[in-house]
């Protein structure tokens, strides 16, 4: 039989770009991961060939992917942070913490365990991530990250070999957060008890849209510098389980007529647009707020016997108001966040 044990991704946040930190500060329950190690092909065609006759590595790089079931554990929190930046922790345990998009974003070490062999990924930063929750599913987030080629030679000169299998360790020990409680609200802080009942699954894609090619530098086939941030990016898609034709007061659901004829919703710090709570218990959740939102033309359609349901499109926008488009809100009994010394993710 198949030992699983080996088989882990954690990570820890680098304290200069690229300069690969060997010790896990965070081990995440993923489900899938994708880190891999590439390079594009530099060809060489001349007039006097029909084809190219010489080619050598060009730019080198790693990618990698993860996905997992959302919970407020350590390695979730701070996969999020290297999307927003700067991370504000609750005066004492059962008070929330914030990430907000302002400060530096980090980059982060990977160490993944792939039964027989450990593989360093240095020089990561973190891309994009998905989020989504649909009946009967658990809620889902992965991320993407992208940066330097790091199993062998760096452009800081490291040589980083196959590293040694760790022993995974997790800080959280509660579930993550399903369809039962994940509640999604408009106009309003989403809540247990304040929330839309006709939602029949969301998703949310967060981007930063980062320039590889003005990381690299001459004289080096690697990024010299963390890849830089692009466009800020917030898109998604909501599907209803009815036609709503009438908004529900309560919950200020988008209707269709509304939809058609071109949507946007302006909240404000303490009434975002769109709200969206992923809940396990009172001490452990995950709530993501987008300020302003505008919404695309409606779909609604019935196929044979089904219901008909309603889905729309959306995009998050910067709000001068809070300076920002999104923020997390969290809270969690994982060790890293409980007691009066709680784990600052900036630092």
């Amino acid at each position: 039989m198949t030992s699983y044990a080996n088989r882990y991704v954690s990570m820890v946040k680098e304290g200069t770009y690229g300069l690969p930190v060997t010790t896990a500060t965070a081990f995440g329950e993923v489900d899938d991961e994708g880190f891999t190690e590439s390079f594009d092909v530099l060809s060489r065609p001349d007039m006097n060939r029909y084809g190219a006759s010489k080619a050598l590595d060009s730019k080198h790089y790693a990618d990698g992917s993860y996905s997992m079931p959302l919970q407020p554990d350590r390695f979730t929190m701070m996969s999020l942070h290297g999307l927003f930046g700067t991370h504000t922790a609750g005066s004492s345990a059962g008070t929330d913490d914030t990430l907000t998009e302002v400060g530096a974003l980090p980059s982060y070490t990977y160490l993944v365990g792939r039964d027989d062999n450990a593989f360093t990924y240095a020089g990561q930063v973190i891309s994009d991530c998905s989020i989504s929750a649909s009946v009967g599913e658990y809620a889902m987030i992965s991320f993407n990250t992208t940066g330097m080629r790091s199993q062998f030679n760096l452009s800081n000169g490291a040589t980083v070999a196959l590293a040694s299998l760790a022993s995974p360790s997790y800080d959280y020990t509660g579930d993550a957060a399903h369809f039962v409680g994940a509640y999604v609200n408009f106009e309003d802080v989403a809540s247990t008890s304040a929330y839309s009942k006709l939602v029949q699954s969301i998703s949310i894609d967060i981007k930063t849209n980062r320039d590889m090619d003005n990381s690299y530098g001459l004289g080096d086939s690697t990024c010299t510098r963390a890849p830089p941030i692009g466009l800020r990016e917030i898109t998604g898609s909501i599907t209803f389980h009815k036609n709503v034709l009438t908004g529900d007061v309560a919950t200020d659901e988008v209707d269709f007529s509304s939809l058609i004829a071109g949507e946007f919703h302006d909240g404000t710090a303490t009434n975002p647009a769109l709200s969206v709570l992923f809940y396990v218990d009172a001490n452990n959740k995950i709530r993501l707020d987008v300020t302003k939102v505008h919404y695309e033309a409606p779909t609604t359609n019935v196929s044979g016997r089904d219901q008909q349901t309603m889905s729309v499109n959306f995009m998050g926008l910067y709000d001068a108001g809070t300076t920002s488009m999104s923020k997390i809100t969290f809270s969690s009994t994982s060790t890293a966040f409980t007691g009066g010394a709680k784990v600052d993710l900036d630092a």
